[in-house]
């Protein structure tokens, strides 16, 4: 059986950086580094888009985004039908190569929409992006199996108690995240009023 191993990330671990464009600003969260140009197996990152612009290109990787707060995002994706993301909306699923534009519609001026973001190579690796909020009830989380995956929870609003098979707890306030790594099952619940979360899990092909 794999060996479990769980990780309480906030602020100081994180990595800020610009964006491969120079356009905007990355905030780093958890990544699996490797030789070659982009210099990664995957990647779960934060990003702020205050103002229009095209997104950076990650040729053969599979990209997740989401957003976290701040506004609507529109993405207009080559070769398919705009896109409006919100914070009510599923997270949009796009390939790293295609051309992509965002214009933001932001909920106050000045103030830069702040989005959430999984990368992947699509050459060995997949990844599934989720977001919930959980309120009264608990959510069971199943974290993925297999040689080198991770399960990540990304708490945005709010504060989560994740609790393992093994009884052990684990809480994560806004802008802070849990790293998971072995088979098993979670359950996570609200503590003190509702939270959202994003919910990320990693594996090789």
């Amino acid at each position: 059986m794999r060996s479990k191993k769980r990780q309480a990330l906030g602020p100081a671990d994180f990595r800020k950086m610009p964006w491969k464009n120079g356009l905007g600003v990355t905030t780093e969260l958890a990544i699996a580094r490797c030789p070659g140009e982009d210099g990664f197996d995957w990647r779960i990152s934060t990003a702020t888009v205050a103002s229009p612009g095209p997104f950076s290109v990650f040729a053969g990787i599979d990209r997740s985004l989401a957003i976290v707060r701040g506004g609507a995002l529109t993405l207009n994706i080559e070769g398919r039908p705009d896109v409006t993301l919100t914070t009510r909306t599923p997270p949009c699923a796009f390939g790293g190569e295609l051309a992509v534009r965002c214009t933001p519609l932001l909920d106050t001026a000045g103030v830069p929409i702040d989005d959430f973001n999984v990368m992947t190579r699509r050459v060995g690796w997949q990844h599934t992006l989720a977001q919930h909020r959980l309120e009264n009830d608990a959510l069971r989380w199943a974290l993925p199996a297999g040689g080198d995956a991770v399960a990540f929870l990304y708490c945005t609003h709010g504060r989560v108690r994740a609790t393992f098979s093994d009884g052990q707890a684990m809480t994560a306030p806004a802008g802070h995240a849990l790293r998971i790594e072995g088979d098993e099952t979670c359950e996570l619940r609200a503590e003190a009023g509702p939270a959202d979360v994003f919910l990320t899990t990693l594996s090789r092909r």
